[in-house]
């Protein structure tokens, strides 16, 4: 049987303001989504999840490449599939029922057609009786809830979701989870095919029957693992865990999300950093140790989700505090030097890494060459907006403002970005171009 959905050598890239230096989204992406088949995209963030679950829908067209249903190359929406997305997307002046009836409206149906699909959608998310509520009256979960019933009164042949999940607190997440597990159980149910964007690699064991990792940058598929466990699944089962093993392996084995490479300027090839507080950089160091903890149970300790984790510990590892052997996070001999040390010594183990990385080097190349060792903000954006034509600006700017005045290794005002007076007179801020 021919799959219902085929990505054919896939890719989607994006031109920068001067159509040079494309940022490649995706690349090379192979992969078939057949009927009753159930897809979990994981992966670290940054790595295009969101992106192929939109080309999977055709709300976006690949730069290379084709994405076919039932063999037809797609042209625009895809007719067979619904989306579900992470913010609700409800219209606040309609009833729960109106939200779930409009896109009804725009097809060959009879009032008793749309009345009796509107109804038996809501049952099946277990919103009976909330017909006439408005969103304003509901909670969170419950929005989902209409939001996928709004999804499965369509009929469609698969359903997409983009973080359904990742908005909602702990308990509505697992509620909600459930209330998919059952569907996909129940022989019934007339949706059996589905795809998914998640970073919870439990949620995805839980509901899926394939789970595909994806590397960064570009975005491609590193593995494609089968859950065969049979529905309903147990989380504290030893075949559940092993599965979940099993993806966590997948996952933590892979490089972590390197650095996207920017234009060169001057002589120096310029790379971003990841968008992280220092504060939570200095969190992970203080309770990494000298042997190899398990990167997963440092997330539990830390509160943090494993694609937050990844990128702290990307950042951790740049400024040489940690090291990653295998599925562990130990601590390096800077890393032992920091935590031994006082603040003031602190901040000079991280000016001395800051410096040799080429984006803060390459930033004090240009201060230290102006005669007030000062440049105003707007230079400092343009020179982001030059080497990172496809990054969020104000993040990138908000980090590089935070860790430089975490290690005293630049000045910032409203107005410009400076060195400080100690590093002016030392000359340790200007290297050799």
């Amino acid at each position: 049987m021919p799959p219902l959905i085929e990505l054919e050598n896939v890719s989607l890239e994006y031109l920068g303001e001067k159509r040079s230096a494309p940022s490649i989204i995706l690349e090379n992406i192979n992969l078939q989504i057949a009927e009753n088949d159930i897809v979990s995209l994981l992966g670290p963030s940054g790595c295009g999840k969101s992106t192929l679950i939109r080309l999977v829908a055709g709300l976006i067209n690949p730069t290379r490449g084709t994405v076919s249903f039932r063999g037809k190359r797609l042209q625009g929406i895809c007719p067979g599939v619904a989306m579900v997305f992470q913010n609700f997307a409800l219209f606040p002046w309609l009833t729960v029922v109106g939200n779930v009836r409009l896109p009804l409206r725009r097809m060959p149906l009879t009032e008793e057609e749309i009345a009796e699909r509107a109804t038996r959608s809501l049952g099946m998310v277990g919103l009976s009786g909330y017909e006439g509520t408005y969103p304003r009256e509901l909670s969170g979960g419950m929005k989902q809830r209409v939001g996928i019933a709004r999804a499965l009164a369509a009929n469609p042949e698969v359903l997409c979701m983009d973080e359904p999940f990742s908005a909602l607190d702990v308990l509505t997440a697992e509620s909600l989870r459930n209330e998919l597990g059952r569907l996909c159980a129940d022989p019934e149910n007339p949706l059996r095919t589905m795809a998914s964007v998640t970073h919870n690699i439990e949620e995805a064991v839980y509901l899926a029957k394939r789970i595909i990792v994806l590397a960064a940058r570009p975005g491609r598929i590193a593995a494609d693992i089968a859950n065969p466990l049979p529905y309903p699944r147990v989380p504290s089962s030893p075949d559940f865990l092993a599965v979940v093993s099993r993806i966590r392996a997948a996952l933590t084995h892979q490089e972590l999300p390197e650095p996207a490479l920017g234009p060169v300027s001057a002589t120096l090839a310029v790379h971003t950093i990841p968008h992280v507080n220092i504060n939570e950089v200095v969190g992970l160091t203080s309770v990494a140790t000298q042997q190899p903890r398990n990167i997963f149970e440092l997330g539990d300790e830390l509160g943090y989700e494993f694609s937050k984790l990844l990128v702290v510990i990307k950042a951790a590892e740049l400024l040489d505090l940690v090291t990653t052997p295998g599925e562990n996070v130990m601590l390096t001999e800077t890393g032992r030097r920091f935590l031994k040390t006082d603040v003031s010594e602190r901040r000079s183990i991280l000016r001395e890494k800051m410096l040799a990385l080429p984006l803060f080097k390459r930033l004090v190349q240009i201060i230290s060459k102006e005669p007030d060792q000062l440049i105003s903000v707007i230079d400092f954006f343009d020179y982001l907006r030059e080497w990172f034509p496809h990054e969020n600006l104000q993040e990138l700017a908000r980090t590089i403002i935070g860790w430089s005045r975490f290690s005293g290794l630049l000045v910032y005002s409203s107005v410009s970005l400076g060195l400080p007076e100690p590093l002016r007179e030392s000359g340790e801020d200007a290297p050799a171009a």
